[in-house]
């Protein structure tokens, strides 16, 4: 055949075709087609779908049908009438089938869609759709045939909004580009790619999906995909048996990423935690009729702050419930935590925490905890109930538990870490004004029980250590609390009431036969050795922060100490108990024998008002000199007034050449108190046989005067408000005379 003869043969063929095209596209009913197509998807879905223009054929190579202003209805009561809106689509058709009448779709491209995924108050999603009763079947003369073989399916520029109806919060995704090729054959699986940003990162995700024209009920849809964005990597490979509602799952799950914060923040745009880098497998699936997770392994974050890990299994991932987990917290020091929370965390490590979680949702239980941090260990159980409002039951026994480990602050760069001593405030108090947080005490209640056999604080060491923590609607109580000190025993009782108006405080302590020698020395002090020691303090008051609580505290506080010995060389204004140093001071032996024997000590005083009085209530007795005092601590103020007299056990009283042998007078305020000599001493000390003339015998008479004062044989027992005993006299002397006796001739 001639070549001209094949071009005119074709020509022919070509005009054959076209007109064969024209004839059967004038013959097809678009329009009516339109209408079937909305009555199909009210049918399946129960949702209007509306195509506001025509459905358009552009005849060519690749026949195009053309629809715009398309949209489906959103769910009754949804925040908007649609559900999704597109602007433009193109399907592109098979030439040949035309001839037929026949439409075949090969590919599909959707121009700038707009989704929007929501669920109502209820949680119920706009998703689920409601299939209406089967319609009559429509006339479909001059409607033609379709058939969907999609080859490729391609969106572009669509945005996708989530929108939770419960908290209102709502979530935008761009999605740049979408497509969706089979892989090998039309029926064959889809390869899937999308590009996207969502919060201005950008994201992407590939992989491979069944093909919906050969999902079944019967035949799983496989799925394997690949997710990457700002650092972190998802991977999903298994089969979803109902994609469209989320059915059948059966994944096999991998996750990591060098920060979970950037997760977080996905979810919600205000998260700050940053807790670290996070690896995570496991299997997912809904087997059961919940979609659990299995074969769990998870870990987050690092060592230098505080690491994470989790293995076992999770019933119900939705709800947060039937877990069974053994967790791990471990940590080289928790200050690390600081500046991922941007809360200040003490100085505390190393930290290892294991136990076994189990339940979730309102019920939750760590059991056979095992817990170490730095010189601190302990074991127990612990369980939260959230049904109403928090509430922690359980019990913890502690080996050795160390307070200083928790008080400790957080070491700056190039600093030393050293115990946190009590120091005056920026006002020069030493009691804070800051309001205590006792409102978040409010906030949850608790039953738990403390045993400890070695509790170490402020420098001493307690054992035996028993205490019972009960927390209800804002009031925790302590009580009862017991252990052992120094050879002694304490019990007490505390309270704090953070749900009143104005916050309370109540606090009992009992001290029996504590050696205060011992204690002494275990915080760092040669002043005393033995002193077994009774004490009684009960205070309460009312305020929302220390300073106010004890401006209003009211009680009374008494410390009586037993036989021992003072060394004088130890005692001095800067350090140890204000009653020995006073003691030192006054001694006029302190500076000639290394040591004074103690007979006995008492400190008495009753608080009223944010005021400790003492009439009498300071006492101190030893081999050569005996102590009294009396004054005021205003606890208001913290100022302090009190008079301190000594007395020599031999003889009348002191020689008026002792230099303190009169008043001392301890001044100024507890954050700075101050020493010197009363104006009555000083007076004294000054007086002479010519200086009692000129002056009429009135610095003789104060001068006899705080000698019969202070001539209390037994100013201890005094001091504890007990009747004095006198000595019996010796065969042929006279009883010796009480403090008053012979005082003005009586």
């Amino acid at each position: 055949m001639r070549l001209s003869s094949a071009v005119k043969l074709a020509a022919i063929a070509a005009l054959a075709l076209m007109v064969g095209l024209v004839a059967a596209v004038k013959s097809m009913d678009f329009n009516r087609m339109k209408g079937l197509l909305t009555e199909q998807v009210r049918s399946q879905t129960g949702r209007t779908l509306v195509i506001a223009g025509p459905l358009e054929l552009r005849l060519g190579l690749i026949p195009r049908i053309i629809a715009t202003g398309i949209t489906l209805g959103n769910a009754p009561g949804g925040s908007r009438t649609e559900m999704i809106k597109i602007e433009r689509a193109e399907a592109e058709i098979s030439l040949l089938p035309l001839l037929k009448r026949e439409i075949r779709v090969n590919r599909l491209i959707v121009s700038t869609p707009d989704i929007l995924v929501e669920t109502d108050a209820k949680g119920r999603g706009n998703w689920e759709f409601t299939p209406t009763a089967a319609q009559p079947a429509a006339p479909t003369q001059g409607v033609p045939n379709s058939r969907f073989t999609l080859r490729e399916v391609k969106i572009k520029n669509a945005v996708l909004t989530w929108r939770d109806g419960r908290t209102g919060i709502r979530r935008v995704v761009n999605l740049h580009k979408l497509t969706v090729l089979p892989d090998h054959t039309p029926s064959g699986p889809l390869t899937v790619q999308v590009i996207g940003d969502s919060q201005s990162k950008m994201f992407e995700l590939a992989g491979r999906v069944g093909n919906p024209a050969t999902m079944s009920p019967s035949k799983p849809w496989p799925l394997q995909l690949k997710a990457t964005m700002d650092g972190m990597v998802l991977v999903a490979e298994g089969s979803v048996a109902d994609p469209v509602n989320g059915r059948g799952v059966d994944l096999k799950l991998t996750a990591q990423g060098d920060e979970l914060g950037k997760a977080f923040k996905l979810a919600s745009p205000d998260a700050t935690l940053a807790p670290g880098p996070f690896k995570l497998s496991g299997h997912l699936s809904d087997a059961s009729g919940k979609l659990a997770l299995a074969d769990l392994d998870m870990a987050v974050g690092k060592r230098d702050a505080l690491l994470l890990s989790a293995r076992g299994t999770v019933k119900d991932v939705l709800a947060a419930t039937g877990l069974d987990l053994a967790v791990a917290m471990e940590s080289d020091n928790l200050a690390g935590l600081s500046r991922l929370t941007g809360t200040e965390f003490p100085s505390m490590g190393p930290l290892k925490l294991t136990g076994l979680l189990s339940g979730g949702g309102h019920d939750w239980k760590l059991a056979d905890i095992k817990v170490a941090l730095a010189g601190s260990t302990a074991t127990g159980d612990l369980a939260l109930d959230t049904t109403h409002r928090p509430h922690l039951t359980g019990k913890l026994v502690a080996t050795t538990l160390s307070f200083t480990d928790f008080a400790t602050p957080a070491a700056k760069a190039g600093e030393k870490l050293a115990p946190k001593h009590l120091t005056p405030t920026s006002d020069g108090r030493l009691f804070s004004a800051e309001t205590l947080p006792l409102h978040a005490l409010t906030q949850a209640d608790a039953d738990v029980a403390l045993v400890a056999s070695k509790l170490e604080a402020g420098g001493l060491t307690f054992t035996d250590v028993t205490a019972h923590i009960h927390l209800a609607a804002g009031r925790l109580t302590l009580k009862p609390v017991h252990a052992l000190l120094a050879g002694g025993q304490l019990d007490g009782e505390a309270s704090v009431d953070g749900a009143a108006k104005t916050p309370s405080v109540m606090l009992r302590l009992t001290a029996r036969q504590v050696d205060l020698g011992r204690v002494a020395k275990e915080t760092g002090s040669n002043l005393l050795t033995g002193g077994r020691s009774d004490a009684r303090l009960e205070l309460k008051g009312s305020g929302p922060s220390v300073r106010a609580l004890l401006a209003s505290a009211t009680g009374e506080a008494v410390v009586s100490v037993g036989e021992g010995r003072l060394h004088n060389k130890t005692v001095n204004w800067a350090g140890g108990d204000l009653m020995f140093q006073l003691l030192g001071a006054l001694n006029p032996l302190g500076k000639h024998e290394d040591t004074t024997p103690l007979t006995c000590a008492v400190a008495r005083f009753v608080v009223k008002d944010g005021i400790a009085t003492t009439t009498n209530g300071i006492a101190v007795e030893t081999a050569k000199v005996n102590v009294v005092g009396a004054g005021t601590v205003d606890l208001r103020s913290e100022a302090l007034d009190l008079g301190i007299a000594p007395r020599a056990r031999d003889g009348i009283g002191l020689s008026l050449s002792t230099p303190l042998s009169g008043m001392t007078r301890v001044r100024g305020t507890l954050a700075n108190p101050s020493m010197g000599i009363d104006e009555l001493g000083t007076l004294r000390t000054a007086a002479s046989a010519g200086a009692a003339i000129a002056t009429g015998g009135l610095s003789l008479l104060g001068e006899l005067l705080v000698d019969k004062f202070t001539a209390d044989s037994t100013p201890c027992r005094t001091a504890l408000g007990q009747p004095a005993t006198r000595p019996p006299a010796k065969k042929g002397k006279k009883a010796a005379p009480g403090p008053f006796e012979g005082l003005f001739g009586r």
